[in-house]
């Protein structure tokens, strides 16, 4: 899939975004981890179209081991 740019001259044109973890944040949360003894659950997650408006309906399958009400649920994203 190719993403055009929607950007206007003179409108928005100098604004960008890209969502960006500073790595002394990701340092912080598995210091703070590690002290507590807490688990930790890496997930990646493709986010092409999470900044966009949907014009359809998607659905997607939980983790196998995330935990659920039926063993079939899913969710729905909004």
């Amino acid at each position: 899939m190719v993403l055009s740019n929607k950007q206007k001259y003179g409108l928005d044109y100098d604004e960008t975004f890209a969502p960006v973890t500073k790595m002394s944040t990701v340092q912080t949360i598995l210091a703070l981890a590690t002290s507590q003894s807490w688990y930790l659950q890496y997930m990646d997650v493709k986010n092409t179209f999470l900044h966009s408006d949907l014009m359809e309906e998607v659905y997607m399958k939980l983790l196998s081991n995330m935990p659920t009400f039926l063993p079939n649920d899913v969710c729905k994203l909004k």
